[in-house]
């Protein structure tokens, strides 16, 4: 979600009136297909939109946007489901623009073979386009799959309220999507809107006003279960500053991390977190020339109680992450690896942003977390990354990414020509790190 009023009603305008005369012009053609579909069909469409968004050989456009007449692609989520299954989504936005200005629906491919081939387009929420109505629109799907099950847990926003119209009493609205069979099948969309707000409603500083999850990764733990799944992390973005909610039945219910009354990112923008290798919370939050980085300090981690550190800017330290002053959401991600210089074993974290004063050139930064001492502080954390790799070499802006089960990372990101295409690429460890790393098995 880009939450820049000025500028969405702004493309909103322009894009409804081009976006009308498309479909009148050709018929409302769109690239739906069904889930299930033939290995030519897959490798023909495949084909055909690399051809059309000049994709280089390493990657594959999975959602083409035409040009400004066409229905336009935004905001990439992907997971690698407890079968290997890589399913990647992405809003398909017929407003042209934001939840809140009318129809989106979240729409998916899939790939049975570590993203060699893939699925036809296929529906997964669709919206109604009816004014005023809670299922209008869905879009900016933050997601999850369960490691141990096929189940698979989507989080959307949905409704016709945009971020900035959103009140306490007419919201931006909140939807909850399963899937328990390896995404062959999804729930209808759940409106769960009170259930989160009325999370804040005892704030000091009054109800939040408006909020949403931020879009493509939830987090799951690999240590702590105190329920039926591992416990799951998403981070919010609110009028209140940044909060992360937890989870410990794959999110029927919900409870807010560190409490109501501390914003662990005041200032913070579009959230992400991950668990640390000791069970910790990492928040990572969208802001100009780098992140905002915070921990989470567990006392007691099966009751969950512990407290927030205070925020810090990555670049204001020596080694930290420093990127041009545009403001994009990117992704962080925890995994284990060798070293292979020496053998040893460590973790990795890496984060995606892009590097350029305006939204262009994504990239992939690195460090790795030999021991606690490296993350026991945001600002340890956010001192000493290693490198970067670039992906993308012109206009690109969101990005995520999920672990293959082939132990690639799965980097699914926005990219121009139009706005946007969304790209997968998958991409090893040692090409991230120049061979200083392998995921460890």
């Amino acid at each position: 979600m880009y939450i820049c009023s000025s500028i969405i009603i702004f493309f909103s305008i322009t894009m409804n009136s081009k976006i009308l005369l498309f479909a009148l012009f050709a018929g409302g053609t769109t690239l739906s297909g069904s889930v299930y579909g033939t290995t030519q069909c897959r490798t023909i469409e495949t084909a055909d939109c690399n051809q059309k968004q000049h994709t280089d050989q390493n990657s594959t456009c999975l959602f083409h946007t035409p040009d400004q007449k066409g229905i336009p692609y935004r905001i990439p989520a992907i997971i690698t489901t407890h079968s290997g299954r890589l399913i990647a989504m992405s809003d398909y936005r017929y407003c042209g623009a934001d939840i809140g200005f009318g129809q989106i629906d979240i729409v998916g491919k899939y790939s049975d073979d570590n993203g060699k081939t893939w699925s036809n387009q296929f529906d997964i929420a669709k919206g109604n386009g009816i004014k005023n109505d809670f299922a209008c629109g869905y879009g900016d799907a933050a997601t999850v799959a369960d490691h141990k099950k096929k189940d698979i847990l989507l989080m959307c926003c949905t409704g016709n309220v945009t971020y900035w119209n959103s009140t306490r009493k007419n919201p931006l609205r909140v939807a909850r999507l399963y899937s328990k069979d390896n995404g062959k099948t999804w729930t209808a969309p759940q409106d769960i809107t009170e259930e989160i707000y009325a999370l804040f409603d005892g704030r000091k500083n009054g109800p939040l006003k408006k909020l949403f999850i931020g879009s493509g990764k939830i987090a799951q733990s690999n240590l702590i279960k105190a329920g039926k799944n591992k416990r799951i992390y998403a981070a919010l973005c609110t009028d209140g500053g940044n909060f992360v909610i937890y989870s410990d039945n794959l999110g029927m219910q919900w409870h807010v991390l560190g409490g109501v009354d501390q914003s662990p990112a005041p200032k913070g923008d579009e959230p992400k977190c991950e668990e640390l290798p000791n069970g910790d919370v990492l928040l990572s939050s969208r802001k100009g020339y780098g992140r905002f980085y915070n921990i989470f300090s567990y006392t007691n981690k099966k009751k969950a109680e512990g407290s927030w550190s205070e925020p810090v800017a990555s670049h204001d330290f020596p080694g930290g992450i420093k990127t041009g002053a545009n403001a994009t959401n990117g992704e962080v991600g925890i995994y284990p690896v060798v070293r292979n210089s020496d053998g040893k074993k460590m973790h990795l974290i890496i984060q995606s942003l892009p590097i350029a004063d305006q939204r262009a050139d994504v990239a992939i930064y690195y460090k790795a977390l030999v021991s606690e001492s490296d993350y026991a502080t945001p600002a340890a954390l956010s001192s000493n990354w290693e490198g970067s790799f670039q992906v993308s070499h012109t206009g690109s802006a969101y990005s995520t990414f999920c672990l293959q089960q082939d132990n690639k990372i799965g980097f699914f990101y926005e990219e121009e020509p139009g706005y946007y295409n969304m790209v997968y690429r998958p991409i090893s460890i040692e090409e991230i790190t120049s061979g200083k790393y392998t995921i460890r098995k």
